[in-house]
C-alpha cells in the first residue's frame, strides 16, 4: 500500500516510511505503525523531516490546530534504518 511522505510529497511503500503520531500535541514516532489515531508518513531522511517541519506539514496531516512540539523527531540515519528494519 502506498503512502505519501509529508516532507517531499513522493509516494512510497508503507514499509519504506516512518509513521508519526501526535500524543498531547507532541510528535512521536510510531515504530510498530499501530498506535491509534491519525498518522503522518515520512521518509527516514533528515531532508524530508526538515521540509515537513518548515511547511507545518505534520499539523495539516494530523489535523491539529494548535502549535505542535516536533523536538522529539530528531533522528540519525542509523536510527531511522533501525526503525525500518524492525518493521520488516
Amino acid at each position: 500500500m502506498n503512502r505519501t511522505c509529508v516532507g517531499c510529497r513522493q509516494r512510497s511503500q508503507r514499509a519504506d516510511l516512518l509513521r508519526v503520531v501526535s500524543k498531547s500535541n507532541v510528535l512521536a514516532f510510531d515504530p510498530n505503525k499501530t498506535m491509534p489515531g491519525r498518522g503522518a508518513w515520512i521518509h527516514p531522511s533528515s531532508d524530508c523531516l526538515t521540509l515537513a517541519i518548515q511547511r507545518n506539514a505534520f499539523g495539516r496531516a494530523l489535523r491539529l490546530s494548535k502549535q505542535i512540539d516536533s523536538s522529539g523527531l530528531v533522528f540519525t540515519k542509523e536510527q531511522a534504518e533501525t526503525m525500518l528494519a524492525k518493521n520488516e
